[in-house]
């Protein structure tokens, strides 16, 4: 665990040591917060409207909208999966493609360390990175508990979906670096991959293929996963789907190691 500690640290002084990191996160906090305002402003109206239609409350509080997930899915839970498309990828193009345009990939695979370690330093790394994102957006459960009565069993498990399909996210653009030596080919694979997987989660799409082939698709589609955790429901089958998708991409992403090791 030593060695993945030490290219873990390497990987995020790389990314600290560079304008990426810090672009990444001012975005990131810039677009989560402007959801979520407008999510709690059109809650602020709502509220006031169903104060004035009490048949209108009560059929809302039979869907089971709660504060928690008209604000939350509105505007922090909803769109994370939609922004992690475009971020993802950036957060893991340079991970192996870096190393294999300035010849230090060679340098690394002869150090006194396994391939796992090293592959698994690097995922940890942008993982660790994706983290920090996410505890910038537990501010807006918190303050909206100022105004309301948040549930935090649906808070935790659609902080669960988010970490498990973010790993998933990482995992894949992981891959998608080791396979090749140029970073924006990395980046459009891998946003490529995500974008296809959520597009076969969309019924329309999928309800043109069939029933068989439309209820493979929408399993296969990490969007799809996400849905039952914003809504505090943890599905044993999205928790599996999610770390399989993990261990698939890292597996593959260790093939393509040892198919360069044997190419050089």
């Amino acid at each position: 665990m030593r060695n993945v500690w030490l290219i873990c640290r390497r990987e995020l002084g790389a990314f600290f040591f560079s304008p990426i990191a810090y672009v990444i996160l001012v975005a990131w906090a810039g677009i989560m917060g402007f959801f979520y305002s407008q999510a709690f402003l059109n809650y602020a109206v709502a509220s006031m409207q169903l104060m004035r239609n009490p048949q209108l409350a009560a059929r809302y509080a039979e869907a089971g909208v709660t504060p928690t997930t008209f604000v939350l899915n509105g505007g922090v839970f909803g769109i994370i999966a939609l922004i992690l498309l475009f971020v993802s990828p950036l957060l893991t193009m340079r991970l192996f493609s870096e190393e294999k345009k300035e010849g230090t990939i060679e340098l690394l695979l002869t150090y006194p360390m396994r391939d796992w370690e090293m592959l698994m330093g690097k995922y940890l790394s942008a993982l660790l990175m994706y983290l920090i994102m996410l505890a910038l957006t537990f501010v807006y459960p918190v303050l909206l508990s100022a105004f309301v009565e948040v549930e935090w069993s649906v808070v935790g498990a659609a902080y669960l979906g988010m970490f498990l399909m973010g790993s998933a996210f990482l995992s894949i653009g992981l891959l998608a670096s080791s396979l090749t030596s140029n970073q924006i080919i990395a980046a459009i694979a891998s946003f490529v991959i995500l974008l296809l997987s959520f597009v076969m989660g969309i019924g329309a799409i999928s309800q043109l293929m069939g029933p068989t082939v439309g209820a493979v698709m929408r399993h296969m589609s990490i969007g799809v996963h996400l849905a039952s955790f914003t809504r505090g429901i943890i599905d044993t089958r999205d928790v599996v789907y999610l770390i399989n998708v993990n261990i698939l991409c890292l597996f593959l992403s260790m093939r393509s190691l040892e198919y360069y090791k044997w190419r050089g």
